[in-house]
């Protein structure tokens, strides 16, 4: 009796370590796992950095694009909303004081800077093809005009005096602690194109800006820089803006030079977190040479105001970034000109210059 009593036991024994043993084990195991995920959660998430290239820290973020990557006119896909920015009231407020401002200027026979009709963005759709996953955006814009890009992408820093008598900016109420890859419409005014010219000798347009235009007067810039126009940029067979096209006109009236659609490459976009202005970058080839350029701008340009002189330096890494290194330039300037030479040279050969020169 004692024998067979025994034998249950350790039969009872047996069943209860199969039945309540092992779920024990992975109830155990599966909080432990929970723990080590709750532990982890906490640590923080990481923000997306700048772009840099060697020293230089921009205030640039890239979105999508590396350089080699490009867009074409089917996967470059950009439309408009039949619909005016909304502004909250603190901007209303700064838009009507340079309206005014600049019909004072006007009616007392002064430079004046003048409003136009530009594009806001407000949202957008990253993309690959298939199957070869080729660049592909949808970028989605609104109407706005120059006077609510200065009231905005101009007057970030500017202060704004509330009832209670605080100080307080656009950037410290809207873009601190703000996720910087998700427009804010009524901030991302004048989205435009920046794109780097290659003349057919193989030199690259370098303008400096004229010091009486409204957006980083004096400074160095490349080649052209010019806000999407929502009439002179209307696409044919869509309500959106052809990006093609903006860059044809800028190229024009910025440099005098002619573009074929062919000639444009677009690389990818971001947004410069300083001016929290949006662009889109790319290069263009030219069939003339440098001084073939020079002579066709000094015949005349439509733009020419905003620019005092153009330079006209070899493309290659090491004699480009020599030249920057003495020169002030906004950050998606060195987005472009590095996204240039990556594509025309190669990732390798232009970072061996960057930690050889830019130090």
């Amino acid at each position: 009796m004692d024998i067979l009593t025994n034998i249950l036991s350790g039969l009872v024994g047996v069943l209860l370590a199969v039945l309540f043993d092992e779920p024990l084990r992975s109830i155990k195991l599966r909080s432990v796992g929970q723990a080590k995920s709750f532990f982890r959660s906490k640590k923080p998430i990481p923000i997306p950095e700048n772009f840099s290239i060697g020293s230089i820290k921009t205030s640039f973020l890239i979105i999508d694009g590396d350089g080699d990557m490009e867009y074409t006119p089917k996967t470059l896909i950009c439309r408009t909303e039949n619909k005016e920015v909304e502004l909250p009231s603190e901007i209303l407020e700064l838009r009507d004081r340079i309206e005014k401002r600049e019909k004072e200027k006007e009616a007392n026979g002064l430079p004046r800077q003048w409003n136009g009709p530009l594009l806001a963005l407000d949202r957008y759709a990253i993309e690959r093809t298939v199957p070869y996953e080729y660049l592909e955006v949808i970028l989605t814009f609104r109407h706005t005009d120059y006077f609510t890009f200065q009231a905005t992408v101009l007057s970030l820093d500017t202060n704004l005096a509330r009832g209670s008598g605080a100080v307080l900016t656009l950037r410290q109420k809207y873009l601190n602690g703000h996720n910087y890859s998700e427009p804010i419409t009524f901030l991302a005014n004048g989205i435009g194109i920046v794109l780097v010219i290659i003349t057919k000798d193989k030199k690259v347009i370098f303008s400096h800006r004229n010091t009486t235009v409204g957006a980083r007067a004096g400074e160095i810039d490349v080649s052209v820089v010019e806000g999407i126009h929502p009439l002179h940029d209307r696409a044919i067979d869509h309500s959106g803006p052809d990006l093609f096209r903006t860059a044809i006109r800028g190229a024009q009236e910025e440099v005098g030079i002619e573009l074929l659609q062919s000639d444009i490459t677009f690389l990818g976009f971001g947004v410069d977190i300083e001016y929290y202005q949006w662009n889109i970058i790319g290069l263009a080839h030219i069939s003339k040479t440098a001084q073939q350029a020079v002579e066709d701008r000094n015949r005349g340009t439509g733009g020419k105001w905003e620019t005092r002189k153009f330079e006209m330096i070899d493309f290659n890494p090491k004699t480009v970034f020599n030249y920057l290194k003495s020169h002030k330039m906004w950050s998606p300037g060195w987005v472009a000109i590095y996204w240039a030479l990556v594509h025309e040279w190669g990732k390798k050969k232009v970072n061996v210059a960057v930690k050889e020169i830019i130090v």
